[in-house]
């Protein structure tokens, strides 16, 4: 599981957790309302997919904006599919903890 990181330090992490968190917000429930059918079939396993979509989208917009010194760096696709894990059970407690 070394195989993805943040780069930056603790301004990468900062920078890198508002861009997961705009991402989850805005583009998650569209992205989980279009593939419906797909999580439907797979019984909710296609929802690690649209983590692992999100990560990829995180990394290009890292990428994309160019902040000096950041980004997130995923080598190949197993470890986008243990981030994805790790970002689906990182929203379950975050859900479990705030609805209290």
């Amino acid at each position: 599981m070394g195989d993805f990181a943040v780069v930056g330090g603790l301004k990468g992490y900062m920078i890198a957790a508002v861009i997961f968190g705009v991402l989850n917000t805005l583009v998650k429930p569209i992205l989980k309302i279009l593939s419906f059918p797909f999580i439907l079939l797979t019984v909710g396993l296609f929802s690690l997919v649209l983590n692992m979509l999100i990560i990829w989208l995180a990394e290009y917009a890292l990428e994309v904006l160019d902040f000096q010194g950041v980004g997130i760096v995923v080598a190949h696709l197993p470890a986008y599919f243990y981030a994805g894990l790790l970002l689906a059970i990182a929203n379950f407690l975050i859900h479990w903890l705030t609805k209290k």
